[in-house]
């Protein structure tokens, strides 16, 4: 570590003296300029900035007191040290009214020089380790802040079990404005055969861009959700006509794609007067991107034209969507069935039906399975495929029979698919934490990296580890290390800062305490122990 110093002295042949001193004795200090009076030093420390500012106390019109007072009221925060003779105690007086630390007197020893200046370096570097410290936890507190208000986002987001005044209570713990005139949510999307290490760009080019090309959104928020999908969260003052908002996410989903060199797809939401209305956003913005296997990539496409596609007037009515809809929340196989058959009976009765006409009547049915499923959207590109309901696959069905026992075994599959999502896991995420850290004790392993690995609340996990081991997953991390640490002192010849190393310490000295915690004695005492 470096420190600046200014050297003020009216006597030339001293400052250079000194300069000559500091440079040959103290080499973490670098004289970076010399001023003959108090007025010359106030200007050059003022425009220099330098760590210690080395003054005689009497000089020639403005005095060594009257400058560091000068220097004081600008806003100068160095140190100074000041050269006083005994004949000069009331200056010194005077000078520790101002807050001076350090004296040297004249004539100067080199010892007392030496060790002056020593003492100020050591007293600069602990304040800019405090302030580093400082700076760091304002930062370590942001990013945890931000991570948590990620995490309830998510919540509000995917849990269902969530009612609007659960919703509106948490947003409101968010800060989140719950007086704006609309809310609204798109979801952008880059495809999986577009992500390579494109991830952290995507979602660092969202933010920058979504406040420029949304100007009329007061607060915008975007919430990862996946490695290539996010989740654009927008209050508005004021109402905003819907088709402004589309060609605003139309704006920055060109620019998106522009900057990324990839195809980006938006589903956008309906807008809603209510903030507890997020989460219905969220859902039609989703649906509404899963009919991307329809028109394609690279669109914004929003509810309102998904939510009016009927096809061919009177052939599918409301009621039998919402017939549909309630089949596929009880995982309903055989009343799915019915419907579709009843619907495709009134279809066989049309004798002037086109494939458009066709092709919407399916793509209705279809999305009724899409919409109540939104979680399933990639599960169901693979299993439908990137051309769902073309024309052309429409074409490949030789009778109308195929395609009803097609749209029947689809929505039978979307089921399927939804009953394996909510069946329970083999293992519990408390299982599978402690074989993550089994696997990787011998490195730094944070409450953060654990929560975030498993997608759980770090808070909540913390609560479910204890109450489901009886320990904390701290003392359960130290357990682990402590034993390998046994094994290898009990097994090996290495010395114990290596030890410490391979099993997660950085650190020696805490390694040594947290080993004496826990056996009882020092790892070089359980070391020795071992030969006897």
């Amino acid at each position: 570590m470096n420190y600046a110093v200014l050297i003020v002295d009216d006597e030339p042949g001293i400052a250079e003296g000194l300069k000559f001193l500091i440079e040959r004795y103290l080499p973490e200090c670098r004289v970076v300029g010399m001023a003959y009076d108090g007025k010359q030093g106030y200007e050059t420390a003022m425009e220099l900035q330098p760590d210690l500012v080395l003054s005689d106390i009497r000089m020639p019109g403005m005095d060594g007191i009257e400058m560091i007072e000068h220097l004081k009221k600008s806003g100068y925060c160095g140190r100074f040290i000041i050269l006083s003779g005994y004949a000069e105690f009331e200056y010194a007086k005077s000078a520790i009214r101002l807050g001076v630390e350090e004296y040297i007197t004249k004539s100067v020893d080199e010892e007392e020089l030496v060790s002056v200046f020593s003492r100020a370096c050591c007293s600069i570097k602990e304040e800019r380790e405090k302030e580093r410290k400082a700076v760091q936890m304002a930062d370590d507190l942001e990013t945890y802040s931000q991570n948590m208000k990620g995490y309830i986002l998510k919540d509000i987001l995917l849990n269902t079990s969530l009612g609007k005044i659960e919703i509106r209570e948490k947003l409101e713990k968010l800060t989140f404005p719950l007086n704006c005139g609309q809310y609204g949510c798109a979801v952008f999307e880059i495809g999986p055969e577009n992500l390579g290490n494109k991830q952290d760009a995507f979602f660092l080019i969202m933010e920058e861009t979504a406040g420029r090309c949304l100007a009329f959104s007061r607060n915008d928020i975007l919430i990862p959700y996946s490695d290539h999908q996010a989740a654009l969260l927008t209050a508005h003052e004021k109402n905003v006509e819907y088709e402004t908002y589309l060609n605003a996410l139309g704006r920055l989903r060109r620019e998106v794609s522009d900057r990324l060199k990839v195809c980006v797809s938006v589903g956008a939401g309906l807008l809603h007067h209510r903030a507890e209305e997020m989460r219905k956003a969220f859902e039609e913005a989703r649906c509404a991107l899963n009919y991307k296997v329809i028109k394609g990539n690279g669109f914004v496409i929003s509810y309102e034209n998904i939510r009016d596609l009927t096809g061919k007037p009177g052939l599918i009515e409301e009621n039998d969507i919402k017939r549909l809809e309630t089949c596929i929340d009880l995982m309903d196989d055989a009343g799915c069935r019915q419907v579709i058959e009843a619907v495709f009976r009134k279809i066989e009765k049309e004798k002037d039906l086109s494939l458009t006409d066709l092709q919407l009547l399916s793509l209705n049915l279809i999305l009724a399975g899409i919409r109540k499923m939104p979680f399933m959207q990639f599960q169901l590109n693979e299993y439908l495929g990137r051309n769902i309901l073309s024309l052309e696959s429409i074409s490949k069905f030789q009778t109308i029979e195929q395609l009803k026992n097609w749209i029947i075994n689809t929505l039978k599959s979307m089921n399927e698919l939804m009953l394996k999502e909510t069946m329970p896991e083999k293992k519990d995420v408390i299982e599978e934490a402690k074989e993550y850290m089994n696997r990787n004790f011998t490195r730094e392993i944070s409450l953060n990296d654990i929560s975030e690995r498993f997608f759980i609340n770090p808070y909540y996990f913390s609560q479910l580890f204890k109450k489901k081991t009886g320990e904390t997953y701290q003392s359960y991390l130290t357990s682990l290390r402590i034993s390998r640490a046994k094994k290898l002192l009990e097994e090996t010849d290495l010395k114990i800062y290596e030890v410490c190393s391979m099993v997660g310490y950085s650190d020696t000295n805490h390694f040594n305490k947290v080993f004496e915690r826990i056996a009882g004695i020092k790892p070089s005492e359980y070391k020795k122990n071992l030969r006897i």
